[in-house]
């Protein structure tokens, strides 16, 4: 029977029936490509994404350390006029305790002397000055 059948004929049936694999891997590689496509327009979003966050985040960074930088002259500057200000009240505290010995010994030893020579309380406060 095959004998009966022109060449022609089958080399058309021949390609036809070799066609229909490659048509059907064609379709589904087409899908895949398409596929592929939009997964690579996804991630080039995801990406510019991401780019804008690291830039956002750039920005924010240089903003956090101009206020850092800000905050570290400000506190210096109150801390050393917060020690300025102890030393200062060191000082007077020294002095306010050296006046009060000096009373407390002058209220300790009072002059023997005549009432006529014994200077009063208040002058003897202020020779303690």
């Amino acid at each position: 029977m095959i004998s009966t059948l022109p060449v022609s004929l089958i080399v058309e049936v021949t390609l036809a029936a070799l066609l229909a694999p490659t048509l059907l891997s064609c379709v589904r590689l087409e899908r895949r490509l398409r596929n592929l496509r939009k997964d690579q327009e996804s991630l080039s979003g995801t990406v510019r994404a991401l780019n804008g966050a690291v830039a956002a985040a750039h920005t924010s960074l240089a903003g956090l350390r101009a206020a850092a930088q800000n905050a570290d002259e400000t506190l210096g500057r109150k801390v050393s006029a917060a020690r300025g200000l102890a030393d200062e009240l060191a000082l007077l505290t020294s002095a306010g305790e050296r006046i009060a010995s000096r009373m407390e010994s002058a209220r300790a030893n009072p002059i023997h002397a005549s009432p006529r020579k014994a200077p009063a309380f208040g002058e003897a406060f202020r020779a303690v000055r």
